[in-house]
């Protein structure tokens, strides 16, 4: 009988040197079997090396897309694999051990079409206080609570760290081509109003880079963040 491989992990990286080493390194040091997953790093047009350090770190596949994009380079990665669980993760977050045998242990509860969980960006005082009820009270309820508010399905997917069966990326006629902004909302409605529940749950948290709020400062990005979820909210047809 031929083996088919389970899970294939999708990174999508445009000028991560310095940050996917640690990512595939978490990976390879998971609770799952080495041999049932695979990963394939989707280079997005990088500048730095990129693709050499993916590939000397560990990577099964590195593959190039031109078209920029964060769902796109996803959606390459999906042609790309071959597992029948997509884990999709972003270059500088790394899991914990147990992280991929977690997700495989939630695909299996009834409805459940996708999971998916928050950041943790090492934020310390007023900030990772801010990072924890956004995270783990807005986010967790926050489908449950524009149900009752809209009478419509919301779903809530962090585009770096979510998973779900093929089959279900394959019922929404594959990831919404978005470049970045609204990408993860959008996936999440769909699924949510065309496949099943998308379940966010904390016990799924990894580490991530801080890097866009020290940039953009955080109530600029989380406001921003906040404005597509809504946006997709209400343009994503269904109920």
């Amino acid at each position: 009988m031929m083996f088919v491989m389970k899970l294939s992990i999708i990174i999508p990286a445009l000028n991560e040197a310095k940050y996917i080493e640690a990512s595939i390194q978490a990976l390879l040091n998971q609770s799952v079997p080495r041999k049932n997953f695979e990963i394939i790093v989707v280079d997005n047009g990088s500048k730095d090396k990129t693709k050499e350090v993916s590939k000397k770190a560990g990577a099964d596949k590195v593959v190039t897309e031109k078209q920029k994009g964060t769902n796109i380079a996803r959606q390459r990665g999906v042609e790309e694999s071959e597992g029948n669980i997509l884990v999709f993760l972003d270059a500088d977050c790394v899991p914990p051990p147990d992280w991929l045998q977690k997700i495989e242990k939630l695909l299996k509860q009834e409805d459940v079409a996708a999971v998916s969980g928050p950041y943790d960006y090492g934020f310390k005082g007023v900030k990772l206080l801010l990072e924890k009820f956004y995270e783990y009270v807005l986010m967790v309820h926050l489908d449950t609570t524009f149900y009752i508010l809209f009478g419509r399905r919301a779903g809530q997917i962090m585009g770096g760290n979510f998973a779900a069966p093929r089959k279900t990326i394959e019922k929404i006629g594959g990831l919404p081509p978005l470049t970045f902004d609204g990408d993860d909302s959008t996936t999440a409605m769909m699924i949510a109003r065309n496949v099943g529940k998308v379940l966010f749950t904390t016990q799924l948290e990894v580490k991530s880079s801080p890097r866009r709020f020290e940039k953009r400062g955080l109530l600029k990005v989380t406001a921003r963040y906040a404005y597509f979820y809504i946006k997709s909210f209400f343009s994503v047809p269904g109920k």
